[in-house]
C-alpha cells in the first residue's frame, strides 16, 4: 500500500529490473553460458547481433527509448516486459565504462530487434548471491526498439497508455461491482468507494494525520497485506493502527484520493485502478503488473494538521 515511483528512466532502473526479474521469475536450473558466435562487439565489450535491421536515425543521448526486453541466461527467462505490463522506457545516457548497455542501445534504429550478450558479473554486484548463475555466464538481452521519443512525446505516449489502461480497469471494476450487487461512488481519479458504515467525524484535509486499519487484497479476494490480520504481523508490521499524513504521497495515490473523500469513523472498501496503485510494474511477486487492488479501510481518527502530530 505504500507509495511507489512508477517510472524511472535510467540505466539503474533497467539493471534493477533485471535483478528483480531474476529474483522473482527465475525457474529451473541448467544455466549454460550463451554462445557469442556470429556476434559483433562494441568497444565497451558487449557482444551484439541486430536481427531485424531498419535504416532509420539512431537515438541521441537524452532521447527516450520505448523498448520490449526479454532477459535470459541459457534457456531460462529471467525477465520479460511482454509479461510485465508492456514496454519499458529508458532515457539514453552516455556510456560509462565497459559493458554499459547504453552503448549497445545507441546502435539501434526504431523497429530494430537485437540481442546483446553481457557478462552477468559486470552488471550484477556479487553474483554469488544468486547461486543459479555461474561465473562466466552471460545475460542474453533480446531487445526491440519500438520508438525514439523526446520528453514531450514520451509523456504524451505514456498518458495515452495510462488512459487506455484506466478505461480497461474501470470496466473491470464496474463489472465486478454489478456482479456483486455493490453500490459505489467514484472519485475524480477513478477510485471506487463502497461505504459499509458512514462516519460522523471530520473529513481529512491534505496535510492532516490519519489513523486507519486496512486489509489489501486482489479482486479475487486473496489478501496481500493487512495490519489487522495476524498472518502479516511478523513479516510486515505490528497489529496497530497505521498512521500517516494524508495527501503527501506516503501511500498509494488511490488510497490518498479515497480517504480524502471519507469521514472519521467510516468503514469502506475501495477499488483502486492499477494506475493509481503499482501500475505496469506491479510489485513482484505479490502484485501483478496492471493489477486492480481492493482495500478494506476503517478510518479510525483524523488529526488536523493545525494540532500537530502526536
Amino acid at each position: 500500500m505504500y507509495s511507489s515511483n512508477m517510472h524511472s528512466f535510467s540505466r539503474l532502473s533497467l539493471f534493477r529490473s533485471l535483478q528483480v526479474g531474476m529474483v522473482c521469475m527465475l525457474v529451473g536450473a541448467g544455466l549454460a553460458a550463451c554462445q557469442s558466435a556470429g556476434y559483433q562487439k562494441t568497444p565497451g565489450g558487449i557482444s551484439y547481433k541486430i536481427i531485424d535491421k531498419h535504416n532509420g536515425p539512431k537515438p541521441q543521448v537524452g532521447d527516450y527509448l520505448k523498448l520490449q526486453i526479454t532477459t535470459s541466461v541459457g534457456d531460462t527467462v529471467l525477465m520479460d516486459t511482454h509479461k510485465m505490463g508492456g514496454p519499458t522506457r529508458i532515457q539514453l545516457q552516455k556510456p560509462q565504462g565497459h559493458f554499459d548497455i547504453m552503448e549497445a542501445l545507441a546502435l539501434l534504429s526504431p523497429g530494430d530487434s537485437a540481442i546483446f550478450l553481457i557478462p552477468a558479473d559486470s552488471v550484477i554486484p556479487d553474483i554469488s548471491r544468486f547461486p543459479y548463475i555461474k561465473k562466466g555466464d552471460n545475460l542474453k538481452i533480446a531487445v526491440k526498439l519500438l520508438a525514439v521519443q523526446n520528453f514531450q512525446q514520451m509523456q504524451e505516449d505514456l498518458q495515452k497508455e495510462q488512459a487506455a489502461q484506466l478505461e480497461k480497469d474501470e470496466k473491470i471494476i464496474e463489472d465486478y461491482l454489478n456482479k456483486n450487487h455493490l453500490t459505489a461512488t467514484k472519485t475524480p481519479g477513478g477510485v471506487y468507494i463502497v461505504v459499509h458504515q458512514q462516519g460522523n467525524g471530520p473529513a481529512p484535509q491534505a496535510g492532516d494525520q490519519v489513523q486507519i486499519n486496512y486489509t489489501g487484497r486482489s479482486l479475487d479476494g486473496k489478501p496481500f497485506d493487512s495490519n489487522v490480520d495476524t498472518s502479516f504481523q511478523i513479516v510486515h508490521h505490528p497489529l496497530e493502527p497505521f498512521i500517516f499524513t494524508i495527501g503527501q504521497g506516503q501511500v498509494l495515490k488511490g488510497m490518498d484520493e479515497a480517504i480524502l473523500q471519507m469521514k472519521e469513523g467510516t468503514k469502506a472498501t475501495i477499488y483502486i485502478p492499477s494506475g493509481l496503485a503499482y501500475g505496469p510494474t506491479g510489485q513482484p511477486p505479490v502484485i501483478e503488473p496492471n493489477e486492480i487492488l481492493a482495500f478494506d479501510i476503517d478510518l479510525l481518527r483524523v488529526t488536523p494538521a493545525s494540532k500537530g502530530k502526536k
